[in-house]
């Protein structure tokens, strides 16, 4: 089994897969004991993403958003597709202009990427004092980076940098999905990208 990864503890290698002890009898008895929606949630925790950092502008400032939800859906034309919460600021500026960058972080990229985790607007997290519900992020501050020709930010430590022309806004379920034609890309060094299995966070389930 030429480069197969170890398996996690809880896990036992069966071929090039790692399977769960959920097979074993005393983990059936575990598993009747939750829901059919906890089951769902739990499997769909294990899908892995890329981490990227979304450019937008609005009103000539340029602003980032982290995202995992980002895939190639078509090769003539070339698009790409991000999914927003109904809520995102960046979501509402790309509806304003169709304009946005898709920046591929590489894996030395964990703290630019937790850099851009929290909402530009502080009144989006509940429970917040009311000092820092008043703050507004302007993330992209310290961050080396450029701007397209429409004023998106391309960061100077990405991996790759897309820029993109919003085509269709489509519903998907809780999530706005954004289908965006690629018009220029470029990979700025060689390195593996940044995934949810190194950093081990979770926007799934």
């Amino acid at each position: 089994m030429v480069g197969a990864r170890p398996a996690r503890p809880g896990t036992r290698a069966v071929g090039e897969w790692t399977m769960s002890d959920a097979s074993t009898p005393q983990a059936a008895g575990r598993r009747r004991e939750k829901s059919p929606d906890e089951l769902i949630q739990e499997a769909m925790h294990e899908l892995p993403y890329g981490i990227y950092i979304v450019g937008s502008v609005r009103d000539g400032e340029p602003n980032g958003m982290i995202a995992d939800w980002v895939m190639q859906v078509s090769f003539r034309p070339r698009l790409i597709a991000v999914a927003f919460e109904r809520s995102s600021y960046s979501l509402a500026s790309i509806r304003s202009n169709h304009a946005f960058t898709v920046n591929l972080l590489a894996e030395d990229g964990m703290a630019l990427a937790a850099r851009f985790l929290q909402p530009r607007e502080g009144a989006k997290i509940r429970g917040r004092s009311e000092r820092a519900r008043a703050l507004v992020h302007r993330k992209l501050e310290g961050v080396e980076y450029g701007l397209d020709g429409r004023g998106c930010p391309l960061l100077a430590d990405a991996l790759a940098v897309f820029e993109c022309e919003a085509e269709q806004f489509l519903d998907a379920g809780d999530h706005e999905l954004v289908l965006g034609r690629v018009l220029d890309a470029r990979l700025l060094r060689s390195a593996d990208p940044l995934t949810s299995v190194y950093t081990g966070w979770s926007y799934s389930g």
